[in-house]
């Protein structure tokens, strides 16, 4: 691919024209309120963005999302010319339309098939945006070109552009998977064996047996519920004579007590009359008389009491002596009942034994389907360990297999790094990632020695683009670099970047401000008049007004 030409329908715009080789877009500093110069605003970023986004970048980022809505509000139509295998396009796009050759494409998807036909492997925009920049963090690392990228997808695109093997990493991608799935089989094996209880399928069992022996010996009965009410009323009833007899047999002990207790001390009147001659009192006859009087009547009382309680006994031993009969006859009716309902039923009861058994059936059918169940997972898991285990395995013939191919890559990111550095070596280390907390399998870092200065972090960036350019020189067959990734570099370090792309790419697209190129030319003769495409100022701004308004 080719840049040619950036324009736009609106005259205001500042077309830029594109040659092979370098092409630098300058946005000059201005004095800000602050005493600060900057070049924000004219179009140094935006002239890059604009190109993103003819070649199909979506709204996901805001500045597309704010150069939509400024191409809307000004209806401006952006165009841009380019050249791909000999073949010219103009594609042209307004905020919600896009033509290519001048044919309207009604489905944005239908463009985006259409770039896909420029590449032969992995999708345009995938490829595109690892050698054209635009957005700010992807000059936060060399390896991450896309904002918010998943692990794998960045992984595996930069193992393609660096020609590593993709079997593998795939092949892991998809372990991953299975490494997830065991860490929850491993929370449900635990889920379901506590689940699993061979006392209760045990117990469960014994009784599925006995109602199942119960339903086949089981007879309905017409008069069950006749039959169990009469035997609850005798129940009843039984009860009521019983107490009657426990009643009477305390009433017969209580008498009997009466008896043991009422009896009358005998008194000797002779005796008495001695003590009181001998203590020489006199005692009349009408003494006497007297207390023998006394004596007579407590004999006749004690008599009496004892009399009746012989009687009351007489009448409750009688008492209970029916009552036992009665309780007899009724128990025995009683017993002849729950004999006949022994093997019977009513068809209520024949129901509730087969909902019963109908339910313990499917308890145990759970129990039964949860320890196949455990018995599968446990074999999954020992399969997914096994696989796992053997892919660790092919890793280490993996490191055998691609040790030239990460020498020549170090060698490689080496080289380039020499023609910018003399006293600071490069290295990208590529180490194998086995850890399946990740579905990375290679760790790409690209490193120069004195990392963490001013300036260092960006030219490991652009070593690393020139590096994968280099490896596939006819891909997209352009580098493009936004002047936030010159901000910190020395001016020598973009003199000799400078010198590198002139000789070493096809077309290098970038923006720097003037204040940085002015240092620049200090370094490096070029025909600047043929290389900067577009010096953009605050009266020369690349929209032609304030973009951010």
């Amino acid at each position: 691919m080719r840049l040619i030409q950036l324009s736009s329908s609106d005259p205001r715009f500042k077309a830029i024209t594109f040659t092979p080789g370098l092409n630098i877009i300058v946005g000059e500093k201005v004095l800000t309120d602050d005493k600060k110069k900057t070049s924000n605003g004219i179009g140094k970023s935006l002239s890059l963005i604009c190109i993103d986004f003819l070649l199909g970048k979506g709204s996901q980022s805001k500045e597309i999302k704010k150069l939509k809505e400024v191409l809307e509000k000004e209806k401006i139509i952006l165009t841009l010319n380019f050249e791909h295998n000999g073949v010219f396009y103009e594609v042209s796009r307004s905020h919600n339309k896009i033509w290519l050759n001048d044919v309207e494409y009604k489905k944005d998807g239908d463009y985006t098939d259409f770039l896909n036909t420029l590449v032969k492997e992995d999708t345009f925009r995938n490829i595109f945006c690892r050698f054209f920049r635009t957005d700010k963090k992807s000059y936060q690392d060399a390896i991450s070109q896309v904002s918010q990228e998943a692990p794998y997808s960045n992984n595996k695109i930069n193992a393609y552009l660096l020609g590593l093997n993709l079997s593998y990493l795939e092949k892991k991608k998809e372990l991953k998977v299975k490494n997830d799935r065991l860490k929850v089989l491993i929370k449900e094996l635990n889920a379901i064996e506590k689940t699993i209880n061979k006392e209760k399928e045990f117990e469960l069992g014994e009784r599925l047996q006995k109602i199942e022996k119960d339903l086949e010996n089981f007879e309905i009965a017409e008069d069950f519920n006749d039959l169990k009410k009469e035997a609850d009323s005798l129940t009843a009833e039984l009860q009521k004579v019983r107490n009657l007899i426990a009643f009477n047999n305390r009433e017969i002990r209580n008498k009997k007590n009466i008896i043991s207790v009422n009896q009358q001390t005998n008194i000797d009147i002779d005796k008495l009359t001695s003590m009181y001659e001998e203590a020489k009192f006199f005692l009349g006859e009408d003494v006497l008389a007297h207390i023998q009087a006394v004596k007579g009547f407590h004999e006749t009382l004690f008599s009496n009491r004892r009399t009746k309680a012989i009687n009351d006994i007489a009448v409750h031993e009688k008492e209970v002596i029916a009552l036992e009969s009665q309780s007899v006859a009724i128990d025995l009716r009683r017993s002849e009942i729950f004999k006949y309902l022994e093997n019977k039923g009513a068809l209520e009861e024949y129901h509730s034994l087969n909902k019963e058994k109908d339910k313990i059936k499917l308890t145990l059918e759970e129990i039964q389907r949860n320890q196949k169940t455990l018995k599968a997972f446990k074999k999954e898991q020992a399969d997914i360990k096994i696989e796992i285990d053997q892919f660790k395995r092919d890793l280490i013939e993996l490191e055998d297999k691609i040790k030239d191919r990460i020498e020549f890559l170090g060698k490689s990111f080496r080289e380039i790094s020499e023609e910018h550095y003399d006293d600071k070596p490069g290295l990208l280390e590529i180490k194998i990632n086995e850890d399946f907390k990740t579905e990375k399998l290679y760790n790409i870092e690209a490193n120069i020695k004195g990392d963490g200065s001013d300036g260092i972090n960006e030219m490991k960036i652009f070593i690393y683009d020139m590096l994968i350019y280099k490896l596939n020189p006819t891909l997209i067959c352009l580098v493009g670099h936004d002047n936030r990734l010159f901000d910190m570099v020395d001016e020598r370090q973009i003199a000799k970047a400078f010198h590198y792309v002139s000789n070493n790419l096809s077309q290098y697209i970038c923006s720097i401000s003037d204040t940085k190129i002015d240092e620049v030319k200090k370094h490096i003769s070029l025909n600047w008049d043929e290389v900067i495409k577009r010096n953009l100022s605050e009266k020369d701004k690349l929209f032609g007004f304030d973009f951010d308004q």
